[in-house]
């Protein structure tokens, strides 16, 4: 974990009614700087959540959730991946990305996609170093996220998984039929978003867990618009970690 963690500097706080966030530089094992914001939870609390964004978007997406789960006294951690929102630089950046010739786009794709394994780990022990040693951590990854807390997961010590909006491949699905189906699963989608929802719904036939959960939308948003046409949808993430992550 400290090789992981090599450090890390807090650059804002920001006050709320009670309970804070402050914006993180976690450095990865190439000195390449990860933006993230950090939502206190209880002082020497026993829960947390990662939560991962999706590739058309950054970690603002999960700031609400993020601030719900502090006042739960979950700490909570929203990360940009490399290459987004504000953890970019000159080799990792997806705007100028999107703006070359398709076979070198997919090279330098897969070269920064690559490290996100290693970027989410720093991520994670991060956050489990705000915990106590036997506490449990939950994971939400949207869309793309969704592999990357497949990967997390079969690594860790994951207490619940979440997929928002999250299409998997019959790879991952397998994946996550061999290790993970007996975790506490919650799985959001819109009906017509394609192999987003066809996905969805294999992965909760998969889900052993009788906590699993399936959220279903009319319609074909993707990730965080579901976020705006359903206003109760924060509290129904916020509140199903809550139970699932239980003291």
């Amino acid at each position: 974990m400290n090789l992981l963690l090599k450090s890390f500097s807090i650059i804002s706080l920001a006050l709320s009614f009670n309970s804070f966030s402050a914006e993180l530089t976690l450095t990865g094992q190439d000195s390449f700087e990860l933006k993230a914001d950090y939502f206190q939870g209880e002082t020497k609390g026993t829960r947390a959540v990662l939560m991962l964004h999706q590739c058309n978007y950054n970690r603002s997406m999960y700031d609400t959730i993020g601030q719900q789960l502090s006042e739960q006294g979950i700490h909570a951690l929203s990360l940009d991946f490399r290459g987004f929102g504000e953890s970019t630089n000159a080799d990792f950046n997806v705007e100028k990305l999107s703006k070359l010739p398709q076979e070198e786009r997919r090279k330098k794709w897969r070269a920064m996609s690559a490290h996100w394994p290693s970027d989410v780990k720093i991520a994670y022990d991060y956050l489990k170093s705000k915990i106590s040693k036997n506490g449990a951590v939950g994971v939400i990854g949207a869309s793309c996220g969704g592999s990357q807390a497949i990967t997390l997961a079969e690594k860790e010590s994951i207490a619940a998984i979440g997929f928002f909006s999250s299409a998997q491949r019959d790879e991952n699905i397998a994946r996550y039929k061999a290790v993970l189906a007996d975790k506490p699963t919650l799985i959001i989608a819109a009906e017509d978003d394609g192999r987003t929802f066809t996905s969805a719904q294999t992965l909760f036939t998969t889900a052993k867990h009788q906590q699993s959960k399936m959220i279903s939308f009319k319609g074909n948003n993707h990730g965080y618009p579901l976020l705006d046409i359903d206003k109760n949808l924060d509290d129904a993430i916020v509140n199903w970690f809550n139970n699932q992550l239980a003291k």
